[in-house]
Formats: structure tokens, sequence, C-alpha cells
């Protein structure tokens, strides 16, 4: 009886570590924000803009600053702005880059060593996943501001 119950845990687990793809269903995925405040990707986000290295993360920080200025540009598009920094030193992230994007008009999404699986990484890559209804029925891979525009204005 153990074994099945250590099985089906396994299992689950196992089933949640799978990045996003079309036809993925996103309900109700948990992940903090820069001020440690937890957000949810329900059914109302539209699009998840995922930044997997520093430089993408850099271009959509840059594109976003001065477009939040007057208003929330990401509850605008009910979009949201995910970055990995599971990869990143502790003490860097800690006392540099936090302090930094605690500054920010807008909510960024952080992964950790738990959610990171979550999503696709690709190196010069801003991963957007288009969803209607919580389901994923799109992902562009994109590298420019010029592309970054038709998904948020």
């Amino acid at each position: 009886m153990l074994k099945k119950i250590v099985l089906a845990t396994f299992l689950a687990l196992g089933l949640n570590a799978a990045p996003l793809a079309v036809d993925s269903v996103v309900d109700n995925l948990k992940i903090k924000d820069q001020n440690e405040v937890e957000k949810v990707i329900d059914t109302n986000v539209k699009t998840i803009l995922f930044a997997s290295d520093k430089s993408t993360s850099d271009m959509l920080r840059d594109y976003l600053l001065p477009l939040s200025e007057k208003e929330n540009i990401l509850e605008k598009n009910s979009a949201v702005y995910v970055a990995d920094i599971s990869g990143m030193p502790s003490l860097i992230s800690k006392f540099i880059a936090l302090p930094k994007m605690k500054k920010y008009p807008f909510s960024v999404l952080l992964l950790d060593d738990t959610n990171k699986d979550n999503f696709v990484k690709e190196d010069g890559k801003i991963i957007v996943y288009s969803l209607e209804n919580g389901k994923v029925v799109k992902i562009d891979k994109i590298s420019t501001k010029e592309e970054l525009a038709k998904f948020i204005k």
C-alpha cells in the first residue's frame, strides 16, 4: 500500500513539472512576485511573458517601464511577467536584483526551484504564452521590442 502511495505522489509531481505547452491548462498557478506577494495565474490572464535569462528580462523591463508610468500596462493587457531567477546566486538576487525589482511599478513573478520547470526556457527569447480561458492556445518565441509590441501595447 505504501509503495502505491509513494508511486502516486511521484507521478503527480512529475505531471506538475511538465512545461506549459499548447493545450495545457493553467489552473490557479501560484507564483510569488518580487515583493513576496503570492500572485495567481488564472483564467483572467490572457498573456504570460516569460524571460529565462538576463538579456530577455532586461528587454522586457526596458519595454514595460515607460509604458507603466501612467498605468499598469500588464493589467491593462491581462498579462503577467514571469522571470526565472532560479539560477542566480542567492546573494546576488537578495542584495542586488530583488531590491532593484521592488522599484518597478509592475509585478515580476519569480520562479524558484519549486516551479521553474513549468516554463520552456530558451536563451535570448521571450516565450509568450497566449491563453484563452486558462488554456494555452499559442506559444511564440520573440527576441525584439518590435515583436513584443504585438502582444503588449
